[in-house]
């Protein structure tokens, strides 16, 4: 699912070997610990200019693969052009995991119509594309990727041998190192959520900057309970003395992270490669969310009144930072690890509700598989109500709390009521029922403000987040 810098849409692929090394083969030779020994009167060859070429390269990858990892460099923003159906991406450039610079020359566009027809019927659809059944729309989740990619261009005129049996007259000249830009469904990874994921886990641990990891009891593995004991007794130390326990704690903690990085590897584990990966893995740019097509004479179209720039998060990607910069941020107040009690703030005046559609809170009902509600106030936005906006558990004395599993959820506008059909009969005495307006999918009115709470319940909802509705009946047992 691929939409390529269209400056290069001509050139040839490259192959891929190159003793698992750089999964580029031999259009990029690498070798960032052997170059060439030039003396007076030496022949050269086709392997020497190689050699002096995979040096260099290889020298500045190395160099930016373990010391910068992957990150944005600049620009790469993406929007959405509504207008002309378009995701877009603006020029930049990044670095990889593989120490490759990307660089986006001009700004790239993916028309989503032709997209989506194309990939529609793909496996990873199935699970999260809804289809609204009255008017066709197809609503779904995905992000943007940009990875690197080598191609080879310019033709000129090669010499060849009669006896070599070969009949081409012509050879590529150039490697173009580009890049490839992608749309794939669904939400990016969540590449730096857990304790662990990034480098010098235990450097961020000292600074409070991540979690202690656990082992499967819930207990705080060993050596990152070393850290927490050092960085206790930093903090018992008086302020001017904590800096400098702090440089001593990070130089003994960072030659244990150090210590434990390695390169990606290859072969089963027999050899190592040069870099923390051995390919050169594709690096998150944004999540676009909830992505609305209806369906058109000309395909699909972007619904422009769900699909907004707030639909697109561009905080997903690494991003890299100048040494400039970072000079000048180290000079700025230190934030402290424990950081004492805030002052209590001053009274505000209390929110004032958006607006959101709200639940009647008498007007639940229970009968065999359906359970039925009533909304007032705003119409709803059908898209959003579906099983994922409810959680729905029966009581049981004998098994406890039990999951109930939806079928299917009914939204009738006219008589603003919602029916919500179960797989089975509830089973238990008791039935718990959440209504959803936090979280990631909460029930909407057609102005997109999230379910505000029950009518009459003095909670106020805002534009962005609203209030959950919580419910419990007591369900009649069946006698004959």
């Amino acid at each position: 699912m691929a939409s390529t810098v269209r400056a290069n849409e001509n050139s040839t692929d490259s192959e891929s070997n190159n003793n698992h090394v750089t999964t580029l083969g031999k259009t990029l030779p690498i070798d960032p610990f052997r170059s060439l020994y030039v003396h007076f009167g030496m022949l050269l060859g086709v392997e020497d200019f190689r050699t002096v070429d995979a040096y260099h390269r290889g020298k500045m990858w190395f160099h930016n693969a373990w010391l910068h990892r992957q990150g944005a460099l600049w620009g790469l923003e993406v929007s959405l052009d509504a207008e002309n159906n378009e995701v877009r991406v603006s020029a930049g450039a990044a670095l990889d995991a593989m120490g490759h610079e990307l660089y986006l020359q001009q700004d790239a566009c993916l028309n989503l119509n032709a997209w989506y027809q194309q990939h529609n019927n793909d496996p990873e659809f199935e699970d999260i594309v809804q289809t609204d059944p009255d008017t066709g729309a197809k609503t779904f989740s995905a992000h943007v990727v940009i990875q690197f990619k080598a191609c080879l261009n310019r033709q000129v005129p090669a010499l060849t041998e009669p006896c070599d049996g070969s009949n081409a007259t012509t050879a590529y000249s150039r490697v173009a190192e580009t890049v490839e830009l992608k749309l794939v469904p669904g939400l990016a990874p969540q590449w730096r959520e857990e304790p662990g994921q990034l480098p010098f886990h235990r450097v961020r641990l000292l600074f409070g900057l991540e979690d202690a990891m656990v082992d499967g009891d819930g207990v705080v593995i060993d050596s990152d309970q070393d850290v927490l004991d050092s960085r206790t007794a930093i903090l018992a130390l008086p302020n001017e003395q904590q800096a400098s326990a702090y440089l001593n704690a990070l130089r003994h903690f960072s030659t244990f992270d150090a210590m434990e990085l390695r390169p990606a590897a290859v072969d089963d584990g027999d050899f190592y490669s040069l870099f923390p990966s051995v390919n050169p893995n594709a690096i998150p740019l944004a999540n676009i969310i909830d992505i609305t097509l209806h369906p058109s004479s000309h395909g699909f179209e972007v619904d422009k009144d769900i699909v907004t720039s707030d639909a697109i998060d561009n905080t997903i990607r690494p991003v890299h930072i100048p040494t400039s910069t970072q000079q000048e941020l180290s000079c700025g107040p230190m934030m402290p690890a424990s950081a004492e009690p805030l002052p209590a703030p001053d009274p505000i005046a209390p929110l004032v509700d958006a607006g959101g559609p709200r639940v009647v809170a008498d007007s639940f009902d229970i009968k065999g598989e359906w359970i039925s509600f009533s909304v007032e106030g705003i119409p709803l936005m059908k898209a959003s109500v579906d099983a994922r906006a409810f959680s729905i558990t029966s009581f049981d004395r004998r098994d406890g709390w039990i999951s109930a599993e939806i079928k299917s959820v009914n939204y009738d506008q006219t008589t603003q009521k919602i029916d919500v059909e179960l797989r089975d009969a509830p089973g238990g005495n008791l039935l718990r029922i959440i209504v959803k307006g936090t979280g990631p999918y909460p029930i909407m009115g057609r102005n997109r403000i999230p379910l505000a709470g029950a009518v009459d319940d003095g909670k106020s909802g805002t534009e962005f987040e609203g209030n959950d509705v919580v419910h419990m009946l007591r369900i009649k047992a069946n006698t004959p």
